[in-house]
């Protein structure tokens, strides 16, 4: 990436100074939250729903993790592949 001088005032560099130190932490809590999301749905029937409404993270961020473990769907997809809906 191409470098400039750029400089931000005190306040833009506050804030983008925060929002790297949140985007990193969460980084760090990648692994962990996936592992325990395999766990809570596995093992003590947390839903993807559950999850979301618990972390911030969308349906779909804890389907693929469902998906990518083996973890069964609780009820079949309302769209989509596999559903008799026709829209």
């Amino acid at each position: 990436m191409a470098r400039s001088n750029y400089q931000p005032p005190e306040d833009a560099a506050r804030l983008f100074s925060n929002n790297r130190r949140a985007v990193l932490a969460l980084a760090k809590l990648k692994d962990p939250i996936r592992e325990m999301a395999i766990r809570e749905m596995s093992e003590n029937g947390a839903t993807v729903g559950d999850l979301a409404r618990l972390t911030g993270y969308s349906d779909e961020y804890f389907r693929r993790i469902a998906r990518e473990a083996g973890i069964e769907r609780r009820r079949p997809p309302t769209r989509g592949q596999g559903s008799d809906r026709s829209d």
